[in-house]
């Protein structure tokens, strides 16, 4: 704020009570953006000092400064750790998919998809459920499913992330259901099977309605092409 003074002629200076005196310091600090706002008013400002009736505007603008900065310095380092965690997510599923494209049969898939997918992926628990197919002696990831599995689950859709469906996570996930706190279930479509991909992890929000399932969709396309080759037909 600032205390204005008025010019004075030759004569006897006039005498004003303290009524007439326009409150200048509560209007402009219960609204300080209209004089922050205005450059050539600041610029005449800038140096104001502060005694006992004149506010210190530049230590107003550099206090606004000051909160703009933190609030940027916030919204980078969140940018920051969402890239890192992006990058970071991009460099497992990879590593997941490099692992299926080398399996040969269909009990080692099994045994990658269970294992190290689920390890590399940090997840509690992988599951393919398929419909139609027959059940694998030992199989722990690659499960037969009744037709209208992937229609119950899904809809329409093509995923669902969020909360498990209480209903059908104990048979997808058997003995880890009751650790599974979110899923990502992704459709899966391929020659001769259809069915889903579901991706089960501990960590209530690793999978969130409003996330982005690119990379567990690349994994599902992936997975097709290698059931597509072994699969019995």
């Amino acid at each position: 704020m600032i205390g204005m003074k008025r010019m004075r002629s030759n004569a006897m200076p006039a005498t004003r009570s303290a009524e007439d005196t326009p409150d200048w310091r509560s209007a402009i600090l219960a609204d300080p953006s209209r004089v922050l706002a205005d450059g050539e008013l600041m610029n005449a400002l800038l140096g104001a000092r502060h005694d006992g009736n004149v506010a210190d505007l530049n230590a107003a603008a550099r206090a606004r400064l000051q909160r703009e900065i933190t609030l940027l310095k916030a919204a980078n380092e969140d940018l920051q750790d969402m890239l890192r965690g992006n990058l970071a997510a991009q460099a497992s599923a990879h590593a997941a998919v490099m692992g299926l494209m080398d399996e040969p049969t269909l009990a080692a898939l099994d045994r990658r998809l269970a294992g190290h997918t689920a390890t590399t992926l940090g997840l509690e628990a992988v599951r393919v459920c398929l419909e139609g197919i027959t059940a694998l002696p030992r199989a722990i990831a690659i499960l037969p499913a009744a037709p209208g599995l992937k229609a119950a689950m899904l809809g329409e859709a093509f995923e669902r992330l969020g909360t498990p469906d209480p209903r059908l996570s104990g048979p997808i996930y058997g003995v880890q259901a009751s650790r599974v706190a979110s899923e990502a279930v992704i459709a899966l479509e391929g020659r001769g099977f259809s069915g889903v991909l579901c991706l089960g992890s501990a960590r209530r929000d690793a999978f969130r309605p409003s996330d982005a399932a690119d990379l567990a969709h690349f994994l599902a396309r992936i997975l097709e092409r290698r059931l597509e080759a072994l699969l019995p037909r």
